[in-house]
Formats: C-alpha cells, sequence, structure tokens
C-alpha cells in the first residue's frame, strides 16, 4: 500500500515537472518570439491585403519573378532598397515596420483642431490615386463606453486582382468622442470628406478593438474584403453635421452643460468658416442655433 503511494506520488510529481517544463517553453516563446525577416514580412504585408505570395509578380512588378518566390532566401536576394520602399508605399506602411525596426505598421494622422489639413489630405489623396475609389468609415465608442477615443479610416483602392479590389488605409486618430471640443472638429472633418465625395460610413465598436486599431501595430488589409468586414453599418456620421441632436448624442455635458454649449458654439463657429457645408443638404445652421438658444435659455432661467 505504502509502496503504491509512493510510486503515484512519483508519478504526479513527474507530470507536474513536465507540466512545468511545457509552460517555461510557451512563456519563453511567447516572449521571445521568432525574429521575422524582411522577406517574411514583404510576403505577410501582400498576402494580408489579399495578394497571394504567387500574384505578386504580375499586380506589384517592379522585377520579381516568380522564381525569386521559391523561398525567402531567394526573395532577400532581390529585395532592395527601392524594392521596399515601393511595396510600403503601395500600402502605405512605415519602412520602420518593414525593417522590422517598429512595431507601428501605420502611420496616425491627428487632424484634432486641423480640419483643413484633414481637406489637403484628401485632395493628396485624390491627385496621386486619380483613379482609386476613396471612402471611410467612423469606428465609434459603444454607447457604454462613450468616454473612449473614435476612429476615422480612410479606404483607398490601389488595383484589382482578377476581380478583387486590393485597398490601403489612412488612420486619423485622437478623436475623443465624448469632448466637445473632439466633437466639432471630427464633425467637421465628416462634413469635408462628404463636399470631397469621400462618403463616410459609421459602424460602434469596443472601447479595446477602438485602441487597438488606433495604435497603427495592427497590420491592416481584411484579405481584400475591405473594411466593411468590421461590422455592419449602424448610423450615418455626416448626421453630425446636419442634426442637433445626432451632434450631441453621447456628448459629455459637464457642469451645467457647459460641454453641450460650448460644443453647439464651436459647431455655429466652424459652420461659419464654411467647415460644416457636407454638400447634399441645405445649411443646418439655423437648427443648431434654436438648440443653442434653447439651452441658453435654460442657464438663464437657472440662474435666475
Amino acid at each position: 500500500m505504502v509502496f503504491s503511494e509512493i510510486v503515484a506520488g512519483l508519478n504526479l510529481w513527474d507530470r507536474c515537472l513536465k507540466l512545468w517544463d511545457r509552460f517555461k517553453k510557451w512563456h519563453h516563446a511567447k516572449q521571445n518570439p521568432p525574429i521575422e525577416s524582411v522577406a517574411s514580412r514583404f510576403i505577410r504585408l501582400f498576402e494580408n491585403y489579399g495578394v497571394h505570395r504567387n500574384q505578386i509578380p504580375r499586380y506589384f512588378g517592379h522585377g520579381i519573378k516568380m522564381l525569386d518566390l521559391q523561398d525567402d532566401a531567394s526573395l532577400l536576394l532581390k529585395l532592395d532598397e527601392a524594392i521596399l520602399d515601393a511595396a510600403c508605399a503601395r500600402f502605405a506602411v512605415r519602412r520602420e515596420w518593414m525593417d522590422g525596426a517598429d512595431l507601428q505598421a501605420h502611420l496616425c494622422h491627428d487632424f484634432y483642431k486641423d480640419p483643413k489639413g484633414f481637406a489637403v489630405l484628401l485632395e493628396t489623396l485624390k491627385q496621386n490615386n486619380p483613379d482609386g475609389e476613396l471612402n471611410g468609415i467612423l469606428v465609434a465608442p459603444l454607447e457604454k463606453e462613450r468616454d473612449a477615443e473614435a476612429l476615422l479610416i480612410l479606404q483607398e483602392s490601389i488595383g484589382f486582382i482578377g476581380e478583387k479590389p486590393i485597398y490601403r488605409y489612412h488612420l486619423c486618430n485622437n478623436w475623443s468622442f465624448s469632448y466637445w471640443k473632439s466633437r466639432a472638429y471630427l464633425t467637421a472633418c465628416i462634413a469635408i470628406a462628404w463636399k470631397h465625395e469621400v462618403y463616410v460610413h459609421g459602424i460602434f465598436a469596443r472601447k479595446k478593438v477602438i485602441e487597438k486599431l488606433s495604435e497603427g501595430k495592427t497590420l491592416l488589409g481584411w484579405q481584400g474584403d475591405g473594411m466593411w468586414s468590421l461590422g455592419i453599418k449602424r448610423w450615418h456620421p455626416e448626421d453630425m453635421a446636419l442634426r442637433p441632436e445626432i451632434y450631441l448624442n453621447g456628448l459629455d455635458p459637464e457642469q451645467d452643460n457647459f460641454g453641450i454649449v460650448a460644443g453647439l458654439q464651436l459647431w455655429l463657429e466652424l459652420e461659419n468658416k464654411g467647415l460644416m457645408n457636407t454638400g447634399v443638404d441645405e445649411s443646418a445652421r439655423p437648427q443648431f442655433q434654436q438648440e443653442l438658444a434653447k439651452y441658453q435659455i435654460a442657464s438663464q432661467s437657472m440662474d435666475s
């Protein structure tokens, strides 16, 4: 009896040691992932955007032949500075990411307080790619997480593989969705996009999803399906430039409705500069003026 218990104990100890050894190997692998070569990153970049390894010569060119793609070692001999720069430019990816020197794959644009700069970006993208289709999606936080940031993603078509479109992406982040000043400038950017015939659709997502995308460290692409795979369209962001109740939805009112009043005043100020014109509707200025007057009257009543 005692001998059998000793054997059982030893077997249990042996299993524990094996489990511990497996855990150490897993933890080490997680903390020290294998170094990815430039060649493998190059392939991953194209495949992430829906271009199969064997389709690279046809889609990208630059002297790359099928023979160069037989393995990473052969491809590495082919890759030079011009090819790497061209691949990064094709998909709007940072060269530092391609080199393996930085985890951030995408450049993040910040147009907070700079809607005119956003207009310049749209015009530049259209001039550089006149045959490409440009549209956008505004990923806003869920109602219970409205204190989080929103993310505006521009999707630009850059050719086809057969009948399948290939896209590249431009991230516009730093939009505190519930803050009145940020909401006003974000609305101006949405209106500017529509005026430039860049149509922005809206979806809602979890805070952690938006934060992950906003860092620019997630290599976008969605395998050629486009950003619509993020979720179905749930709302119309352009309504923030047209309807006061949509513009104010989820806005932090702050003390004594300061956030609402200041947000409406800034909307009117930007509209006066022509930055709330979507190009598809008459000015919504009267409705926003009425909404502001309502809150101002309420504030005066409280003071008296």
